[in-house]
C-alpha cells in the first residue's frame, strides 16, 4: 500500500488510514492537514466568495453576542 500523498510504502505503525482515500503516513498525514484550511468538517477553502461572506457574519454576529453576554453578567457599581 502507498501513502495517497507521498507515493511511498506504507507499513507498521506509521500508517494511518484516511477515511475515504486510504493509507497515509501519519507525518504525511499531519501535513497535509495543517496545510489545509479546513475547521472541524468544513473545508473553508471550498467556499464561494458569497458563501465565505455569509461565514464570516455569523461568526462576528456569534463572537459579538458572546462579548455582550460576557459584559452583562458583571455587577455594576454606581
Amino acid at each position: 500500500m502507498r501513502c495517497i500523498y507521498c507515493n511511498q510504502p506504507v507499513f507498521g505503525t506509521d500508517g494511518v488510514s484516511v477515511p475515504g482515500e486510504g493509507p497515509a503516513h501519519q507525518k504525511c498525514f499531519q501535513a497535509s492537514q495543517a496545510l489545509k484550511r479546513t475547521f472541524q468538517s468544513l473545508d473553508i477553502s471550498a467556499l464561494n466568495d458569497e458563501e465565505l461572506t455569509d461565514l464570516l457574519d455569523l461568526v462576528l454576529s456569534e463572537v459579538n453576542t458572546r462579548k455582550q453576554t460576557d459584559e452583562d453578567d458583571g455587577i455594576e457599581l454606581f
